[in-house]
């Protein structure tokens, strides 16, 4: 809006970026969309700054502005859309007054006087040429200091769109300027700019693509398609379950083991004070509980799920300091911790709607494991999980307590984290992997409660951004969206509607921009940050300041180069400072879950393990000795002998740890190799298949 005369809406389409100060001679430190008012529309009959939103139709697609006077009947309505090729005013009972920041060199082809009719060209200095459109019949506007007026007030609509560089593509928006979006409900042929991750998966049977096409603020190309309904299709939605797709690799799941045990002992504190540090904490214990349920540590998960849920308790009866609050104004859920005076940044700003999908995700996906390894819990939180689904991400129309979609942007493909606090540069998103850990406990929550609605969203969510991510935030070097100068940073830092900024909100160390956009590691993160990506990251510049990293960062950046190289992980991760949303545990696990076999140069210590101390009877065994024939060359029948010959019942051998039941359980060599498919295929045993 143009909040200074003429009162009105200014219109920027610029072709250039301003680029920051370099960060050294390959990047540079922020790209910026320059904002200038190459047009503005209003009204004479406006004299002051009166602006209302009359309907909004989807949330985060569409909306209605008015413009009017007081006490007058001279109004302009103007429909948003995201994507709309042309910007369209529906005049009423009021006299067009178009301006500009530059020079009008002409109108049709004149310099001066009035110019009468339903298609204007204007020409400005600035090698711009802007196509006006009526929709309703002649109108005729007249030159007067720079300026255009109409010589009377219309009812008319009134379209302006930048013309185009080839005649075929004008050729198209005088076609189709009659057309134009209002909502959702379309029965023309609609022209509609597309962003790059919507080419990625549209059906060409849905829409046709043109020459049109414009730029995006920090999105790159926008091409314009012709057609109502836009068809995109999700080829390859993510199956992820709770834990990793394949087991840790035997050689450190000792390490594993006895790091759990010390971490379930040494407990988590989990007492509420924020949102987002609470949730952390939350949900890396819950992730040593399903190491415990994995690992078949009966009593350390008995001791683990009591805990969390104990803890729980406070959360859901409301009993924490800073409890959850209804917001009737903006109908949703808030801390109470923001609500006090000069309070509004408290908790990141939560009270005020910033980063909810951020801090929620967290919680949901605690929810979701407890539900998976406790399924007795779900009646008692389901409603203050599903409440925090709701406030975020609430699909449901019918839904009259919550509003669509708050964060997710369905047309942008990804979420914006900024509440209510107003930003020259728009809305803004920050953590990526933040994100996503949103959508991945959603899916999983959907799992664990066995509804498919909430999980078929979740999984759909989580396979929009995971593209829209790879495609403008985490940039390889064969990124042909951003700007090429921006692209050498490997990530955006901080994304604004109108900029890409590489720092964070908290502070400017490398380790911050590219940890946030990391954690938290869970089985989902595989499908989000690609070894090519992690690889071009690591070399560039991860690797370059991890051994200053500050603090807990080290064990991120470590996490994450497990991608490429899990054995050097393993080993930094067995002692580097830890973040304080990572066990121990759960870091040696993820690392020694990735599907790479570059185990790295270093030489892994002792491990201080004792199967001796187990908490369980099932501790499981691991490859190698636990797995060649015993000294005497048999084991112990716990079956009958006519059983055995049929090949039924089971062989016992005192040294095997699984309860001294061997690998090939029905062959008296129980501990060289296995036929039985449920013993190859068990992840707890870990027995070679016979050859």
């Amino acid at each position: 809006m143009n909040l200074e005369s003429p009162y009105g809406i200014s219109i920027s389409c610029t072709e250039q970026f301003a680029l920051g100060p370099r960060i050294d001679s390959t990047r540079v430190k922020y790209f910026i969309n320059i904002i200038l008012k190459n047009i503005q529309v209003s009204a004479t009959e406006f004299s002051s700054q009166k602006f209302e939103i009359i309907d909004v139709d989807d949330p985060g697609f569409a909306l209605t502005l008015k413009m009017y006077q007081q006490n007058s009947q001279s109004s302009i309505i103007m429909p948003i859309v995201r994507g709309m090729t042309y910007v369209t005013f529906e005049f009423n009972s009021a006299t067009p007054k178009i301006s500009t920041v530059h020079a009008i060199l002409s109108v049709n082809g004149q310099t001066s006087g009035k110019i009468t009719g339903k298609r204007f060209e204007i020409v400005l200095n600035n090698d711009q040429t802007w196509l006006l459109y009526t929709l309703n019949g002649d109108i005729t506007l007249e030159f007067r200091e720079n300026q255009l007026f109409g010589t009377q007030a219309i009812t008319n609509v009134l379209r302006l769109t930048k013309k185009q560089s080839d005649s075929y593509a004008n050729s198209l928006l005088d076609s189709h300027v009659s057309v134009y979006p209002t909502g959702c409900d379309l029965t023309e042929k609609l022209l509609h700019y597309t962003l790059a991750h919507h080419r990625q998966v549209i059906s060409t049977n849905s829409a046709t693509a043109t020459s049109v096409q414009s730029r995006s603020p920090s999105k790159g190309p926008m091409i314009g398609y012709i057609g109502n309904v836009w068809i995109m299709t999700e080829n390859s939605l993510s199956t992820m379950g709770f834990l990793a797709p394949r087991a840790p690799a035997p050689e450190y799941e000792d390490y594993i083991v006895a790091q759990l045990k010390k971490d379930i002992t040494n407990g988590v504190n989990l007492g509420v004070s924020d949102y987002y540090f609470t949730g952390k904490a939350f949900h890396k214990y819950a992730l040593l509980c399903l190491l415990a349920d994995y690992y078949k540590e009966t009593l350390l998960l008995e001791q683990c799920i009591k805990t969390l849920e104990n803890a729980f308790d406070v959360l859901i009866t409301g009993k924490n300091a800073n409890a959850l609050r209804y917001d009737t104004t903006w109908s949703g859920l808030v801390s109470a911790a923001g609500l006090a005076p000069s309070q509004e940044l408290a908790d990141f700003g939560n009270s005020y709607y910033n980063d909810h999908h951020y801090h929620w995700g967290y919680f949901i996906q605690t929810g979701a494991l407890i539900a998976y390894l406790d399924p007795s819990y779900i009646p008692k939180m389901k409603n203050w999980v599903e409440g925090l689904i709701r406030d975020a991400n609430n699909p449901s129309t019918k839904d009259t307590n919550f509003p669509q979609f708050r964060y997710f942007d369905w047309y942008s493909g990804h979420s914006w984290s900024q509440g209510l606090f107003e930003s020259a540069d728009g809305k803004d998103q920050e953590s990526t992997s933040e994100e996503i850990n949103f959508h991945y406990g959603l899916a999983l929550w959907g799992l664990a409660t066995q509804s498919t609605t909430l999980e078929s969203l979740g999984r759909l969510m989580l396979s929009i951004a995971k593209r829209t991510i790879q495609t403008y935030f985490l940039m390889d070097n064969d990124n042909k969206i951003m700007p090429k100068e921006f692209i050498a940073n490997k990530v955006t830092g901080i994304f604004f509607e109108n900029k890409a900024d590489y720092a964070t909100w908290f502070g400017a160390n490398p380790e911050f921009i590219h940890g946030i956009q990391m954690l938290p590691s869970t089985p989902i993160t595989e499908e989000v940050r690609l070894p090519k990506f992690v690889e071009e990251e690591w070399s560039t510049i991860i690797s370059k300041v991890v051994g200053g990293a500050a603090g807990g960062w080290k064990s991120i950046l470590y996490t994450n180069y497990a991608i490429i190289n899990r054995g050097e992980a393993f080993n930094q991760l067995l002692t580097a400072p830890l973040d304080d949303g990572l066990t121990r545990t759960w870091a040696l696990y993820w690392a020694a879950t990735r599907p790479n076999t570059n185990n790295g140069t270093g030489t892994l210590p002792p491990t201080t393990l004792d199967p001796s101390s187990s908490t369980s009877s099932t501790t499981p065994s691991t490859t190698g000795g636990e797995c060649t024939m015993p000294l005497d060359g048999s084991c112990t029948s716990l079956t009958s002998p006519g059983d055995a010959a049929a090949g039924l019942g089971m062989y016992y051998d005192p040294k095997c740890v699984q309860g001294g039941v061997g690998c090939d359980h029905i062959k008296a060599n129980c501990r060289l190799c296995a036929k039985d498919p449920a013993m190859i295929n068990n992840p707890f045993v870990k027995c070679p298949a016979c050859v």
